[in-house]
């Protein structure tokens, strides 16, 4: 089934179903970028941006998809490839959900019900390595046949006690659309504000490539440690 031209935000095509996913990294002073309305994002100015765009098979129904959403722990399962180490690593040594924005506050993992609610829902999550360890807010909106989900930090990310994002400054969106029964497509934005320490956060391009491909195969429902990785090198 053909796939209708991308809005002007989308700057990645979608591949065929099930090929590799298209994926890229811009830096701020490469080209101006305006988050669509649908991601409620401020416009501002950013230090990287990665985009993802990958079609998937899926005969599972949506609200398995919206139930794989909210297993916040199932996290700590993803596996991503290490350029560094040229090797398949865990990416989450910690992921869970929060009753409130006080990591200390572990709970259960978000039920359908609170997925489909549309309300704020809170997580901790700790990278193996980099900046990104602190607390998030996700939304989830919802209807039939599309599925639209931002994070963002409610907290500054530190590294060596040091701030090096501000609140708000490191966001992701998913977005995934429903093409025939079995075929979804799935678009992924990462944004770092400017406020972002771009001597830490730039010059990883394969480092955020895999880690998008990671996340995305694992809301697909894919092995996230699959041969070969999106960017080897």
């Amino acid at each position: 089934m053909p796939l209708a031209a991308s809005p002007a935000w989308q700057w990645l095509e979608y591949p065929q179903v099930d090929a590799k996913p298209n994926a890229a990294v811009w830096q701020s002073t490469e080209r101006e970028w305006t988050p669509p309305l649908i991601l409620d994002w401020k416009r501002e100015n950013y230090t990287v941006l990665v985009m993802l765009a990958g079609t998937f098979e899926w005969s599972g129904g949506q609200d398995a998809l919206l139930e794989r959403i909210g297993r916040i722990s199932s996290l700590q399962a993803v596996k991503y490839w290490t350029v560094t180490e040229q090797r398949w690593r865990q990416l989450f040594v910690e992921s869970y959900a929060l009753q409130s924005a006080d990591k200390s506050g572990r709970r259960a993992n978000f039920s359908l019900e609170e997925v489909k609610s549309g309300k704020p829902l809170l997580f901790y999550q700790r990278e193996n390595r980099g900046i990104s360890e602190g607390v998030y807010r996700m939304r989830i909106s919802s209807k039939p046949g599309r599925i639209v989900v931002t994070t963002e930090n409610v907290n500054p990310l530190k590294a060596f006690l040091v701030s090096l994002i501000g609140v708000g400054e490191f966001q992701n969106s998913y977005i995934l659309e429903q093409k025939s029964d079995t075929e979804w497509s799935y678009y992924s934005t990462l944004r770092a504000g400017r406020g972002a320490y771009s001597l830490i956060i730039g010059g990883h391009d394969s480092s955020f490539i895999n880690r998008a491909a990671a996340l995305y195969r694992h809301v697909s429902g894919k092995a996230t440690d699959s041969e070969p990785p999106l960017a080897p090198k």
